[in-house]
Parts: structure tokens; sequence; C-alpha cells
């Protein structure tokens, strides 16, 4: 195996013990922005321009408030209310209202967390299709997954393009994969069901007691909290 800063957090979550093994990858790096965006460094140039420019979503704001560096987190404020306030006109004209009103209703759509771990997970997206590409063994390791939450299948399947000549063969891997996975979730779902009838209460579950959480993850992701 080839194991490198690119890869080593693939070969580390892509396993059976994941529901999805991105998901994990994706609060894996959340963790790391979210404390990068609490140390020293949010006084440099850089972070501080993006910051301004993007803020940070109600979520990231609430993982960084949970944070025990409120002081960081209130520079950033001061910066980013800053910024918005020089776009605040005070105005008593209906055109001007409506295009501010456009403007702040939609100003904390956008962050600079949210946009770095997306720019960070299109880069595994395309590892995982190289990986598959260039390393044979790395099939029967993604074979031994559970399958992807429903975004990041399909995220998968965008850059599958990146396996190259064995693009097809990753393709066909990917999608066999999912449908074993969602399969064995609905018979779960299914005896899930079946057990709330009191004709099976002493039944055993079958490993199904926690089906209908596996199939909200799969559905909508794991997300840190």
């Amino acid at each position: 195996m080839n194991y490198h800063i690119g890869n080593m957090l693939i070969y580390q979550e892509f396993n059976e013990n994941n529901e999805c093994p991105l998901c994990k990858i994706r609060n894996i790096l959340e963790e790391r922005l979210v404390s990068q965006y609490l140390n020293d460094s949010v006084m440099e140039d850089f972070q501080r321009r993006m910051v301004n420019e993007l803020g940070f979503c109600s979520h990231h704001t609430e993982m960084l408030h949970s944070r025990p560096n409120k002081l960081s987190l209130a520079l950033q404020h001061i910066t980013r209310l800053t910024t918005l306030k020089s776009k605040l006109e005070i105005t008593a004209d209906l055109k001007t209202a409506h295009k501010e009103g456009e403007f702040f209703e939609h100003c904390g759509d956008t962050c600079v967390i949210c946009e770095g771990v997306q720019t960070n997970m299109i880069r595994y997206y395309k590892t995982v299709a190289e990986m598959f590409f260039a390393e044979p063994e790395f099939k029967k390791i993604l074979k031994s997954t559970k399958g992807f939450c429903m975004h990041h299948f399909g995220a998968l399947l965008k850059y599958a393009q990146y396996a190259k000549s064995r693009k097809k063969d990753y393709i066909y891997t990917l999608t066999s994969l999912q449908r074993d996975a969602i399969d064995k979730l609905l018979l779960d779902l299914q005896w899930f069901t079946a057990k709330h009838d009191y004709r099976n209460a002493d039944k055993p579950w079958n490993g199904a007691e926690d089906a209908l959480l596996r199939s909200v993850y799969k559905l909508h992701g794991i997300t840190n909290k």
C-alpha cells in the first residue's frame, strides 16, 4: 500500500465499521478547520480577508462558539460585522432597500469553513478514484465498506473519470456496493418495523435495532454536532 498524506485518512476510515467513510473524513477535516480558525493564525491577513468576505454559517458558528477560545471568535466577528456594516446604507429608497435586503437576507449563507471542507472533499473524491486506478489492492478495501451516504455516493460517481482506464470497473464496483448496502439496510428496516408487532417482541433483533439511525445516516450523512 502506498501511504502518503493525501490518502492516509482514506486507509484509516475505509472499513466496515463506518456507515459512510467519507462522512468520517469530512468530519475530521471540519474539526481541523474549526480548530484552525480558533488558533493564532486567525490574525493572518489571508484568513482575516476570507472571514471578512464569507463569514461563518450558523452551524460552524455554533461549533466555534462551543470551543473554549471565545476571544478568537469575537475578534473575527468584529471584522465580519465591520465588513457588513460597510454595506449597510441608511436609506428611505425602496429600490435600494430591496437590494440591501437581498444581500443581508443571504449574508449568513456563505462560510469560509464550508468552502474549505468542500475544496478538500473534492480532492478526496478524486483521490479515491485515483487509488482504485493505481493500487489494485484498494478495490478490496473499497468493497469491504458499508457503502456511503447518498450525497457522498453521488460525489464519487461525479468524479469517476479520475479512475482513468479502470473507470468502468470503478463505477460498477461503486454502484454494486451501494445497491447491496441499501438492500441490507432495507431488510433491517423491515425487521425493525416488524419488531414493533407484539408477536415479534421476543424474537431477536438480528442487528436491526439501529436500522432507523443507519437509514438517517444513509439518507442525510453523518455530521459533527
